[in-house]
């Protein structure tokens, strides 16, 4: 298939996935940071389990080693988000092969402005590397790498007669990407700004203190083994 087509006819919907998560700006603070993970949650976790489900066979093992929820959970826990939400976005159908690619280029596709991103955090939320950034660090130095392996499937497994249907599955995943990230949370009040900006503030400063301790406690073990 051509993917130069594929970019161009849903650069309109891709765009409007970018303006729908603020994570690059100046005064990022917490309480959004969070806010959005919890959010971008809800879409991993709803896109795993459904590709899971419905791939074929050819593709379990491409899916199983790019799966980034893990790495969600990774970054909530760090800064003391326990329970995860339960909403999901209710995906596109992606009846074929072309379809269900067209949508993955979309979640793959992430992987690449996950690394400014993760760069970005770091510096406004005064991070570690690799503590609470994990998931758009997302495969770090393999990135680009599997992003190119990605596109070859695209090319190899997408006859040009089918490319129409990866293009509209890509448009159907972008569009529910961006309607949830904007959606209004009123799940709990576990999910609201004010509560995200006070709570789960000094949660994150516990566990960032538990782990600067831990930090100490090992360094302090090797002077004494040394």
């Amino acid at each position: 298939m051509d993917i130069q087509r594929l970019r161009r006819e849903t650069a309109a919907e891709h765009a409007a996935v970018e303006g729908s998560i603020p994570l690059m700006q100046e005064n990022l603070d917490r309480g959004s940071y969070l806010l959005c993970l919890e959010r971008i949650y809800g879409v991993v976790a709803a896109w795993e389990e459904k590709s899971a489900g419905i791939a074929p066979e050819w593709m379990h093992s491409m899916l199983a080693s790019w799966q980034r929820k893990e790495m969600l959970e990774r970054d909530l826990t760090w800064f003391g988000v326990i329970e995860r939400g339960h909403q999901r976005p209710a995906l596109p159908e992606m009846k074929d092969e072309a379809g269900l690619l067209g949508a993955m280029y979309v979640m793959e596709g992430s992987t690449l402005g996950g690394q400014l991103i993760s760069l970005h955090v770091v510096k406004a939320l005064g991070l570690t590397d690799g503590w609470g950034n994990a998931f758009f660090r997302g495969h770090c130095e393999r990135t680009g790498t599997m992003w190119k392996e990605f596109c070859e499937v695209l090319r190899t497994r997408v006859p040009d007669s089918e490319t129409q249907a990866a293009i509209d599955g890509a448009k159907a995943m972008f569009r529910v990407f961006g309607s949830w990230m904007q959606h209004e949370v009123n799940d709990t009040d576990l999910y609201s700004p004010t509560l995200t900006g006070t709570i789960q503030s000094k949660r994150y400063d516990l566990t960032r203190e538990k782990h600067l301790i831990d930090e100490n406690v090992r360094s302090l073990r090797l002077r004494l083994v040394k």
